[in-house]
């Protein structure tokens, strides 16, 4: 299914001409040679679309203005087609354990029938041979043929009990192995559906790495499209406007991060405290968060510090405390995978933000991954910005900005773009500086282009830390002993 998905997307892959500096621009030119492969050959400045079934653009971007550029890019059908065989074993598997689930089933009543039958007959039985008993106490044996007949009547009774003693013990045996082929069957089938799910979330990655690679190989540079549970987000995304109206759950401890995993939206994290912070709670819901209802905690084999923290595909990133070290651990195996130094981000209150609180390095996580906001000796304090690669941390591409980052209340990344906030204690505050990584330029913005409300109720703010959540397209803010959330929206490219 999703092999013939993601053929179906570069079979429909179209080109449109469009004039560029008076050079005409010629149509594009892809062939797919059957080997996991397609090469698209394009003129000048040619836009390419990439759309759905429904005619919906998923990625859209300008070709290289160099002529006759051949772009290349791998479809890995290979891997789509090894995790469909995989998931069709899977599946035969769930099968063949509902049959057994079905035939045990089937076993187990006609056993306990049986065994009810059996039962009856026993009581009867014990109740003649109370009878007989009776019968022995009211009558004398002066005749030997009598008491032959009463012991024959005994022995036969006694065989029948007997018997029907040992063959209720052999249905019990049978109801013994049959409900240990019932606990098999359960385990069976929960294993193929947890294997079921296991292999569509491999093809779910496997999908979203192969339009990944088609973004970062297109010369002029695609939109991103990035697959959040069930929600698809595309870049590039125009903030247009923060929402006033938000939700807001108390907490009780002053400074803290919620963290929000975009490839895990039903589950959300809390570090407390803004200083030897070894311990991570994971809840359901922001309810759950609401009346303390932990699922699950963490405990941290090692101390981080700041409020700056993401969780992104199950893994903790966070600024290790007294260092100049950067830290992911694995929440899903509980185990610590790496550790990085950084020699050149200013750390322990040097470039903060203007609350303080060793807001030194701020993690961020947007639709195109994660981010580290941070400040350096050589920017002379000015907000420096870097992608990160989530695997090992290393840094693959650096920009630097031209605003202070002890000048700014709090920061976050959507869409590769760095929005800024005027202050982290005034309300209402608003976003007073852009920087766009994507065409390396920034914007300082009137007080009255994007308003920020900086706090749900009252007029009193003290906001530690402020991300947003591609999943839900929210901002999630923790403010004096407070958790909230602003919703956002973005600007519709038929707006006028």
């Amino acid at each position: 299914m999703e092999t013939t998905l993601l053929l179906f997307l570069v079979l429909v892959l179209t080109a449109q001409g469009q004039t560029n500096v008076n050079v005409p621009a010629e149509k594009c030119v892809f062939q797919y040679d059957m080997s996991n492969r397609v090469k698209i050959t394009c003129g000048h400045g040619a836009v390419l679309h990439i759309v759905d079934q429904h005619g919906t653009t998923l990625l859209t971007g300008e070709t290289s203005n160099v002529e006759d550029t051949p772009v290349v890019f791998q479809l890995n059908r290979s891997s789509i087609a090894s995790l469909n065989d995989e998931a069709k074993r899977a599946s035969k598997k769930l099968i063949e354990a509902n049959k057994l689930l079905k035939k045990v089933r089937e076993d187990l009543s006609v056993q306990i029938t049986n065994l009810i039958n059996l039962t009856s007959l026993l009581q009867k039985g014990d109740e003649e041979l109370k009878n007989d008993f009776n019968t022995i106490r009211r009558h004398e044996l002066t005749s030997p043929l009598v008491r032959e007949a009463i012991i024959a009547a005994l022995q036969n009774q006694y065989n029948f009990l007997r018997m029907g003693l040992l063959s209720q013990n052999t249905y019990l045996n049978e109801l013994i192995r049959t409900t240990s082929r019932l606990t098999t069957a359960i385990m069976k089938t929960t294993r193929g559906a947890k294997g079921v799910g296991e292999i569509l979330d491999l093809r779910a990655d496997a999908m979203n790495q192969t339009l990944y690679n088609i973004t970062k190989l297109m010369p002029g540079g695609f939109g991103h499209g990035a697959f959040f549970g069930e929600n698809t987000v595309f870049c590039p995304q125009e903030l247009k406007k923060i929402s006033d109206k938000g939700t807001s759950v108390v907490c009780g401890v002053e400074q803290g991060q919620i963290m929000v995993d975009p490839y895990t939206p039903d589950k959300i994290w809390v570090m407390y405290d803004y200083v030897n912070i070894n311990e991570i709670s994971e809840y359901n819901s922001l309810k759950s968060l609401k009346f303390e209802l932990v699922d699950k905690t963490y405990k941290l084999p090692f101390s981080c510090v700041g409020t700056g923290h993401v969780v992104f595909r199950q893994k903790l990133y966070c600024q290790k405390m007294f260092t100049n070290k950067i830290v992911m651990y694995s929440l899903k195996d509980t185990r610590l995978l790496m550790d990085k130094q950084l020699d050149h981000v200013g750390v322990q209150d040097t470039y903060p933000y203007q609350c303080g609180k060793n807001t030194d390095l701020d993690f961020a996580i947007d639709e195109t991954g994660l981010w580290l906001i941070y400040a350096t000796n050589s920017s002379k304090g000015h907000i420096v910005i870097s992608k990160l690669n989530e695997d090992d941390m290393s840094f693959e591409k650096t920009w630097v900005t031209d605003i202070r980052k002890r000048d700014v209340g709090n920061a976050f990344i959507i869409c590769g773009v760095l929005y800024v906030t005027a202050s982290y204690d005034k309300v209402p505050t608003y976003v007073k500086y852009v920087f766009d990584t994507n065409n390396v330029k920034g914007n300082v913005l009137e007080s009255t282009v994007l308003p920020f409300r900086n706090a749900v109720s009252g007029d009193y703010a003290r906001v530690y830390a402020l991300d947003y959540s591609p999943s839900d397209k929210a901002l999630y803010s923790w403010n004096n002993g407070r958790v909230e959330v602003f919703p956002v929206s973005f600007i519709d490219a038929n707006d006028p």
